[in-house]
Order: structure tokens, then sequence, then C-alpha cells
């Protein structure tokens, strides 16, 4: 098969020298080698997060940490309340009815980002564990952790933020925005193949965890917990992803936290404004700085247009999702992508719609 160059969001366009950090040979889990490695990819996340407590490793997609997030933040007779304004949102909702927990929904339209409003006229009802998304990959909406922090708080609830596309790109400080479970993946804007996700938990949440009478196994953070004490994880993990994972974490040192959300702010609006000298309208309100989503024309299906320019030009978009799908185009641009990339991928995308 011809080979093609990743603009989705994610997994995204690996560096080089991750690649090769990922090609060395493994070390065993239950020796010192893999303590290091562990708590150096921990050490950073704390850093990237500003977390002072508790972040578990898992092996898994960022869908196995949503679930852990569930499973072990709730219990049978918890109130959960999910904050829905695209299909990652919807999957927290189908995660709680898994577990035979009935949501209450608040729903944005697609493109919107979740009004801060609508979260504190339902917390006020009484206090409960709201589950919510940083960037919605699927619509590029970025909400207002920041507010939903302080909402919250007030109202004794707990903050559950899926993180997966955004952690990296747009600011989410843990600590600083009074987050209660904060999960990641390796394969965004940490540059890094697929295969690890992460969860991160402020001292509240750890109480609650201890308590939390969900069934798990795999994802059982009590668990995780024991085996952190000595440097490991309590199942085999994805060893080799983990050391590409330290290498794309130490990448993002080098340049700088700020700088490094500075980077993804400036190629963003890159996009944006070659997007819309192109006549083509955004779908989101509120713009995540990890991707850009574009509207197409009724007379035009994304489907298509992404399909003939992987097969002419080996650069791949990626499609809308559900209902979207054929009615949007996402270009993705967290982590190893720049300016000039991008510039290139966008000339060619303006040469194929203008000759369409």
């Amino acid at each position: 098969m011809k080979e093609y160059r990743l603009f989705t969001p994610g997994p995204i366009d690996i560096p080089d020298d991750v690649l090769k950090a990922t090609a060395r040979r493994c070390v065993y889990h239950r020796e010192e080698k893999f303590k290091l490695l562990l708590e150096g990819i921990i050490g950073y996340l704390k850093v990237l997060l500003k977390c002072q407590n508790r972040i578990y490793v898992l092996t898994s997609s960022g869908t196995g940490a949503m679930e852990a997030a569930v499973t072990n933040i709730l219990s049978s007779s918890d109130r959960a309340v999910v904050a829905v304004c695209g299909k990652f949102g919807e999957r927290w909702l189908e995660l709680c009815k898994t577990y035979h927990i009935a949501p209450t929904i608040i729903k944005a339209d697609y493109g919107k980002s979740i009004d801060p409003e609508a979260i504190e006229m339902e917390l006020k009802k009484g206090p409960g564990v709201l589950f919510t998304t940083l960037t919605e990959t699927s619509t590029g909406a970025l909400n207002d952790i920041k507010e939903f922090g302080k909402i919250t708080k007030r109202y004794d609830s707990y903050l559950v933020v899926d993180g997966v596309a955004g952690l990296g790109a747009d600011e989410c400080f843990m600590e600083d925005y009074s987050v209660d479970v904060l999960i990641g993946a390796s394969q965004k804007a940490l540059m890094a193949p697929p295969g690890i996700s992460f969860i991160a938990l402020s001292e509240r949440a750890q109480e609650k965890v201890a308590k939390s009478d969900l069934p798990k196994y795999y994802f059982n953070l009590n668990l995780y917990e024991n085996f952190l004490k000595k440097g490991q994880t309590p199942f085999t993990p994805a060893i080799t992803v983990l050391y590409g994972l330290k290498k794309g974490l130490e990448t993002i040192m080098k340049i700088g936290i700020e700088e490094n959300f500075l980077r993804h702010k400036k190629i963003a609006e890159y996009v944006r404004q070659r997007i819309k000298g192109m006549n083509y309208e955004l779908l989101p309100e509120f713009p995540s700085n990890a991707l850009t989503v574009i509207k197409m024309p009724q007379d035009l299906n994304s489907t298509e247009i992404i399909k003939r320019i992987k097969e002419e030009y080996g650069i791949l978009f990626a499609n809308g999702q559900g209902e979207l799908k054929g009615k949007i185009l996402r270009i993705g641009h967290m982590g190893n992508y720049s300016i000039k990339k991008l510039a290139r991928a966008i000339d060619i995308l303006e040469k194929f719609l203008k000759r369409r």
C-alpha cells in the first residue's frame, strides 16, 4: 500500500527520534530499569499537568483510561452528570450506562462548547461527579475546564476530564483548575505511538477511589497504587511505547511548557487563517489548538475529498464521526507539526478544492 503522512487528530505524525526510541530492547517490567523508566514518565507528566498527586500509567487507548475513571471514581449510589458536546462526551455517557449508572445529561450542539451556567444550574440541585472533555476531538471545540473546576468545587462535586486530545496543546493544569481526575494518552500532542494512557487523581479523588464499589479488574486503581509503590504496573505494560512516550515528553520539556503551548497556538492560528482565506467556515465556536475542523458546503462530501487527497498526494486528513461524517474535514496539528509542514498540506487541500 502507498504510504501517507498523517494530518489526523490522533494518531499523529510521530517524530523520528521518538520512533527510534521505541526500537530499543525491552527491559523486564519487574526490575530497576523499568522503575526508572516509569518514574521518569510520571515525573514529566506531573510537570506538564501541574499535578502533585498520583498518576497511574495504563496499557490501553484513551478509552481505557476513561473506563478506569468511571469504574474507580463512581460508586453505585453516586450521581453522575455528563456534559456532552460531541462523540467523546457521548462516550462518557456510554461508559456510565455500561456500569448501570443513569447519568444526568448536559448537552451542547456539535461545534458548541458546554455552557458553564448549565453546569452550575445542574450542580445546584445537588453534588455529583461531572464528566466532560477538554478538547472534543470530533468537533474541535474547547471547553472552559478552569470555570468548570470553580463550579464543581463550589458545589462539593468532582470534576473528571477527558484530556486525551488536548493535553500538551491546550492548557489544563490539574491543581490550578481544580480537576479531580484527568486522563490522557500517548498518541496525540505527546508525540508517541498509540498504546499508553494515564490517569491522574487529586487527593480527594484518591480517597473516593478507595471506597468505590463498581466492578473492575484490569483497571482497578487500588491495585495500580500497590504496584506504583514498587515502581511497577500490575500487568505487563507496552514497554517500547513507554520509551517513545518518554522521548516525546523530553522533547516538550526541552521546548518548555509555556513555549510549547504558544507554539500550538501559533500553528492553530495559521491554519485557521488559511482556511478562512479559502472562504470555508470553521465548525467550533471556541476552537482547540489541537485541530482545525472545517465545515463542508452542501455540494461537497469530505469522504471523497479525503480519499482522493490521500491517493493522489499521500496526505491523510480526518473525516467527521457519526452524523458529521462527510460534512466536515478535520486537520490535526498537535505535537509534531510545524507551519512549514502544514503549509504544504493546506496548499494541496486548497489546490484540490479549487479544481473540483
